[in-house]
């Protein structure tokens, strides 16, 4: 007979610390590369999947992992494992663009595209040179529809317009 069955017939066994965790058990990832991939991971087929992933690209984003900032902006986007929100899915994109992420850089640009086109020719023009700006951007880095996209998108620039879009991406890109 163990000496702890006999101490608990009398009272004086020692009582398992309910508040800790079991040592051999690993909590959950804290660095973002690990959140990121557990993220992928859980992206299935159900909307209860989409909205764990959805969780799991969250944490990593918000450490600065670009694949994650990217991926929830794609999320938000398309409404898949969030609510969509064009705004958040802009925020996101926005950061993994400024982080150098290509396929962000790309996708922000052609949302800004998409935007300057229901707007007054003033209002429009912002839209337009950040759309190059980041088109040109996502070229620099071979992507592979950046430059289509910035041929159709000269069509419709002044000159000008054409210039200081290039002068910001060659600024963006000394600051990443």
């Amino acid at each position: 007979m163990r000496l702890t069955t006999i101490l608990s017939w009398f009272g004086g066994a020692p009582k398992p610390d309910l508040d800790s965790k079991a040592s051999n058990q690993p909590g959950p990832p804290q660095d973002a590369e690990s959140q990121f991939n557990l993220g992928k991971r859980c992206d299935g087929e159900e909307a209860s999947e989409h909205a764990k992933a959805a969780e799991w690209y969250l944490k990593a984003a918000a450490q600065g992992h670009r694949g994650a900032q990217f991926t929830l902006g794609i999320c938000y986007a398309e409404g898949k494992g969030v609510v969509r929100d064009h705004a958040a899915a802009d925020l996101w994109l926005r950061r993994a663009a400024e982080l150098g992420h290509a396929e962000a850089q790309y996708q922000l640009g052609g949302r800004l595209y998409c935007a300057s086109k229901g707007m007054r020719k003033a209002e429009g023009s912002e839209g337009r040179l950040e759309a190059l700006k980041w088109w040109r951007l996502a070229e620099e880095q071979s992507h592979r529809g950046a430059r289509s996209a910035i041929e159709y998108l000269l069509l419709a620039m002044t000159p000008e317009e054409v210039d200081e879009g290039r002068r910001r991406a060659v600024a963006c890109a000394k600051n990443q």
